[in-house]
């Protein structure tokens, strides 16, 4: 499993908490829908070691020239790579998961999907409780856990 594999069952445990809640309502047969444009919609706001390595990866291409006239060896040079990285990040950090955006932003973005969305059929609670529970999804989701 990737990491972008765990950010959809983060997704998936957003929806499934919410619908065993009664938060909201959706026919069955578009539970994945749902899940896959949450995942769509958020997503890009969630990265995980993976990208971070990525990233410092494409960045150490980038300037392998420079890096190489600083002595440094290779293993080092992607930990100088992945550190500026993770330094442009922020301090938003949960379980493996590097926000782009605050917590509470993303679970407004979600709120705002549930209410436009032709596939959630009703939502019960307001935009505060929704995006509470929707943030404690998010603080108790732990990818370790799922090994």
């Amino acid at each position: 499993m990737t990491q972008r594999d765990t950010v959809r069952l983060l997704c998936k445990s957003i929806v499934t908490r919410l619908e065993n809640n009664k938060a909201i309502t959706f026919p069955p047969r578009l539970r994945q829908i749902v899940q896959d444009e949450l995942f769509g919609l958020v997503g890009p706001y969630i990265m995980t070691d993976q990208d971070i390595k990525e990233k410092a990866v494409a960045r150490m291409g980038a300037k392998a020239e420079s890096l190489s006239e600083t002595g440094l060896a290779e293993s080092d040079q992607f930990k100088a790579a992945k550190a500026v990285v993770r330094s442009g990040l922020g301090e938003d950090e949960l379980n493996g998961f590097y926000f782009q955006k605050s917590l509470k932003e993303i679970a407004s973005q979600i709120v705002q999907y549930l209410m436009r969305s032709s596939h959630i059929d009703d939502v019960y609670e307001t935009d505060e409780d929704l995006e509470k529970q929707i943030v404690e999804v998010v603080k108790k989701f732990n990818p370790a856990d799922l090994h």
